[in-house]
């Protein structure tokens, strides 16, 4: 049964990282800023596989705590946590050397929505 959410994970975190480095590289290129001394591209890539793999984790854990499969519960927790995890961007204090800190969050507040959105295109195609 961890299977099938160890494979969505794997794929929602391998899609997330994808799309996330490419948005890096088109914000980055769009806007002429590098934030290289706070994230790069290995980093997005494994926070994005991180999270895809949490994300498994946790709807496991909760399909297994209710005895059936709780999608209705678990998106709406992913949904919720997702949303409110958008302040964290806005709560970081950045290096007074960077350039242009004003538009860091409008680079990694994206990033956020991914691993749940590729968790959640994913999912019918693990489903049984």
């Amino acid at each position: 049964m961890f299977k099938k959410y160890f494979l969505n994970g794997l794929a929602a975190g391998i899609f997330s990282g994808l799309a996330a480095f490419f948005y890096y590289r088109v914000y980055v290129a769009a806007l002429e800023v590098a934030y290289n001394s706070i994230v790069s591209p290995a980093s997005i890539f494994s926070a994005s596989l991180f999270a895809g793999m949490l994300i498994a984790l946790f709807c496991f854990g909760i399909d297994k705590l209710f005895k059936k499969e709780m999608e209705t519960l678990t998106s709406l927790l992913l949904t919720g946590g997702v949303l409110v995890s958008i302040i964290i961007p806005f709560m970081i204090s950045l290096p007074l050397d960077v350039d242009h800190p004003e538009l860091f969050p409008g680079l990694v507040v994206p990033m956020q929505l991914f691993p749940v959105l590729g968790w959640f295109m994913f999912k019918p195609v693990f489903r049984n």
